[in-house]
């Protein structure tokens, strides 16, 4: 199952719409919950039977499922209950596996200079939690959005320093005290040869690591 605070695209086959939502829990075989449903900043009541289509994506795996609904509520909380899917579908989409390292990361929703506020305390941080090729996972107590654009700053274990590496965010967890966002690297990204260098030996490093033991 997705995990919770998954952002999740919600389809009505019966009119036709796309809807927007948030996995907040579900019981295994019995249903899941999400938020309630938005469609273009509105909120939708979904009617009890309506069949529905779903999909998610999270750390580079799409989720699809075929469901129904049980009950959209409204008091005390605003809940859409679904029942829960007899098959989910599962696909991923990297094309590079990620590798597990912490990496302290300036980022802010514009270019800036690394430089000048590297050391800055008051500077905006979060922590790069893998990272590959194309993407990396990323940790911070700032709130963006889907599709919003990211740029990171950071130096990597070697030495080197990316400086405003631009992505946009694809998934977003909510979680207490932080939130978990996955970033997708653009692709017009240029001068970027010291940081695949690294990605690349970290990864034929590890991938010996796991061969030897």
């Amino acid at each position: 199952m997705l995990p919770i605070g998954t952002v999740i695209q919600l389809v009505d086959p019966v009119n036709k719409v796309k809807l927007s939502s948030r996995l907040i829990g579900w019981r295994e075989g019995d249903c899941m919950m999400l938020e309630q449903p938005i469609r273009i900043n509105q909120a939708v009541q979904l009617q009890p039977k309506l069949p529905i289509v779903g999909r998610g994506v999270h750390e580079g795996r799409i989720w699809g499922f075929r469901s129904s609904v049980i009950v959209q509520l409204v008091q005390p909380f605003r809940i859409l209950f679904l029942h829960y899917p007899k098959h989910i579908e599962e696909i991923t989409l990297r094309k590079t596996e990620r590798i597990q390292l912490k990496v302290d990361v300036v980022l802010m929703g514009r270019k800036h200079n690394f430089e000048e506020i590297r050391n800055d305390p008051t500077a905006p941080r979060g922590c790069m939690q893998n990272l590959s090729k194309g993407g990396c996972k990323l940790s911070c107590p700032f709130r963006f959005e889907v599709n919003m654009p990211v740029f990171l700053s950071f130096e990597l274990p070697n030495g080197k320093v990316v400086e405003n590496l631009m992505g946009f965010v694809r998934n977003v967890v909510r979680e207490q005290n932080e939130n978990i966002y996955g970033v997708q690297f653009d692709e017009r990204n240029t001068g970027l040869e010291e940081y695949l260098e690294f990605v690349d030996l970290a990864a034929k490093l590890l991938s010996k690591g796991a061969v030897s033991a």
